[in-house]
């Protein structure tokens, strides 16, 4: 399954002035789990270098603040530049509309007419976890190459997944396993273990598949070939009980198009907050943000600071526009990237770590960049964070197919914003049914999505009083 640059269907982004803040804010309720510390602003300057830049690592500090200085959203750095930017964007997007061959697959489904007239509804959103159905994912992904869409290199075939336990038989969390091939000296990775201690290793990711591999921590050890199930036991304690540390950064396509669902999903925030409160309340939760866009905007990244300033975090939300954008697909391995390697991450034993990447549309695949997002999911996998992709309207195939990448990989689910009789945000060629998902309001998914994690990592119940599961899925291997 070697991936490489796919065909793009011409998306445009209308230049439109939104506040991006509410695409974050459905999350940022969270924040009713903690209000601690405070965190300082740079208003001056823009995003986007990261040379010499201080991190604040130290744990527990309110940090916050725009790491580099303030992006400029109202073109106050220079409202000539930006529109020369976004003339030249406007251009290449024609220019690409021109070159690009039709997909072999449609794009939004149902069509823009479709997706605005959904807006007068709730928002609701549905999730599948392509873990459970490996075999399924498997079979999707091979069609979408048969179809000629296709990301850059990356194979998940021949999963090996491995259950590490404490003497309780409780999962361990945040754990580094050290995986060698059969016969070899020299590690081939360290996986760290997820919030329910596992680890999914994917061997084709490395480099040349071995007939077997091991599995090492704390002086044990367990082996097994390409696509076995293994169980790791350990001497050191499982989940443990207790408040535990969060950090919660928010990856946010802040171009223009994703002004469609911005303004509806103000409406989860209250409900939200009321919820997350009582699941962890003495929780040590952070917050934080990486905004993208694309290389002919004025910034095409930018990140706010991980903190546990609640109301300071609220106000850098505040400023955010979408904005920009030009063609259809965005920065996104720039902004994955970068969401890894500046907010200043909890060292990653010590905290639960999530990503939530709320976007509409696929990386630049035709661009050479520093960092493919494929090398960003082994760094994400080496620190045991997840990522929960969270699809907006005008996602098409390609799209699905690097957020389904991203959530299986690091043992995340696919989230997508769900529209009724005009379809769920979905690629036209996608194999999920609405059979294999349970809608839910977006609020009560997101909700639930992060109760899980805190179980986990906790080892205890945490109770959501939520209607129904957060999705069904496909039987394994069907």
């Amino acid at each position: 399954m070697t991936r490489t640059a796919a065909s793009h269907h011409p998306h445009p982004h209308p230049h439109v002035r939104r506040h991006a803040a509410a695409a974050l804010t459905m999350l940022l309720a969270l924040g009713a789990l903690t209000a601690c510390g405070s965190g300082a602003e740079d208003d001056a300057g823009s995003s986007g270098d990261l040379a010499g830049i201080e991190r604040d690592d130290t744990t527990g500090s309110p940090g916050g603040g725009w790491v580099g200085g303030s992006p400029a959203f109202d073109g106050s750095d220079g409202s000539e530049s930006r529109v020369g930017a976004d003339e030249d964007g406007a251009a290449m997007a024609s220019s690409a509309k021109e070159a690009a061959p039709p997909s072999t697959l449609a794009s939004a489904p149902g069509g823009a007419d479709a997706v605005v007239g959904a807006q007068a509804e709730p928002l609701r959103a549905g999730s599948v976890d392509d873990n459970v159905d490996y075999v399924g994912f498997l079979a999707y992904l091979d069609r979408m190459q048969a179809a000629g869409l296709v990301a850059r290199p990356w194979d998940p075939a021949g999963r090996i997944l491995v259950q590490v336990s404490g003497p309780d038989g409780r999962g361990t969390p945040a754990r580094a396993v050290t995986v060698r091939a059969e016969g070899g000296q020299d590690p081939v990775a360290t996986v760290r273990t997820t919030a329910d201690g596992t680890i999914r290793f994917l061997p084709a990711t490395y480099g040349p598949v071995a007939a077997r591999y091991s599995f090492e921590l704390d002086g044990r050890q367990v082996s097994g070939a390409p696509g076995e199930t293994l169980q790791l036991a350990v001497d050191a304690a499982g989940a443990g009980d207790g408040a535990p540390a969060v950090d919660v950064l928010f990856l946010l396509d802040a171009t223009g198009s994703m002004g469609d669902e911005i303004g509806r999903l103000t409406d989860n925030i209250a409900t939200i907050a009321g919820q997350v409160d009582a699941l962890a309340p003495d929780a040590d939760v952070r917050f934080g943000m990486t905004l993208y866009r694309d290389d002919v905007d004025q910034f095409t990244t930018a990140t706010y600071d991980l903190t546990g300033d609640i109301d300071a975090f609220g106000r850098a939300l505040d400023e955010v526009v979408a904005d920009g954008g030009g063609d259809y697909p965005e920065a996104l391995d720039e902004g994955l990237a970068e969401a890894l390697a500046v907010p200043s991450w909890r060292p990653a034993g010590e905290a639960l770590q999530l990503i939530f990447v709320v976007a509409d549309a696929p990386p630049q695949l035709g661009r050479q960049v520093d960092t493919p997002y494929t090398e960003s999911l082994q760094e994400a996998m080496a620190r045991g964070i997840k990522v929960f992709p969270v699809a907006s309207s005008g996602t098409d195939d390609v799209a699905e197919l690097v957020f389904r990448e991203l959530a299986q990989a690091t043992g995340g689910r696919f989230v997508f914003l769900a529209y009724g009789a005009a379809g769920a945000a979905l690629g036209t060629g996608t194999d999920i049914a609405t059979t294999d998902y349970e809608e839910l309001s977006l609020d009560q998914l997101v909700v639930r999505l992060i109760a899980e994690e805190l179980g986990d990592w906790t080892g205890t119940d945490v109770v959501v009083p939520l209607p129904g599961p957060t999705s069904t899925t496909r039987p394994a291997g069907q």
